[in-house]
């Protein structure tokens, strides 16, 4: 990676650690949330027994599952308002069924505008269906996947992460 002014190189994995808190930022989870998650990984991956190889995987996926998450936030807030409280939002919903899913989408389709406005999204939404819910996620992860490769991190890492 590249030298810092004291000439100490700056690793790979606090470039992203660092910027993890973005991430955490741009989902609306609190502070620190992706190191967490990371840190739980990395415990998991101990209790397993995994070598150095895997843990590597396990670390980076990690730090790297939700970079994609903020590729689609212009169309999110285009559909739902603000994209953050969407997200933060869908972190307590439990969308196993169809029914929870459409009060979730009912409740944030237009949030913020007024009712004449909201209307009109629902017509458009019925109309066009939106956006498909497959797609956002492969694009989420294709944009984890082409980060992780840009950075060269291997195969396993790619993997896990699409």
């Amino acid at each position: 990676m590249g030298v810092s002014p004291a000439g100490q190189r700056v690793r790979l994995s606090e470039l992203l650690a660092a910027l993890s808190l973005g991430f955490d930022l741009g989902m609306g989870l609190p502070m620190e949330h992706v190191l967490r998650q990371c840190l739980i990984s990395m415990r998991l991956a101990d209790r397993l027994g995994l070598d150095g190889s895997d843990r590597g995987v396990v670390y980076y996926t990690a730090l790297l599952a939700w970079v994609g998450c903020h590729v689609d936030a212009y169309e999110q807030a285009k559909w739902f308002g603000d994209d953050l409280a969407l997200k933060a939002d869908a972190r307590n919903v439990d969308f196993a069924g169809p029914v929870a899913t459409g009060r979730f989408l009912v409740e944030h389709l237009g949030a913020g505008l007024p009712m004449v406005e909201r209307a009109k999204l629902g017509a458009a939404l019925m109309r066009t269906g939106g956006p498909r819910p497959r797609a956002v996620m492969d694009a989420h992860c294709h944009a984890a996947c082409e980060l992780a490769s840009r950075l060269g991190l291997g195969d396993g890492v790619r993997r896990s992460l699409a």
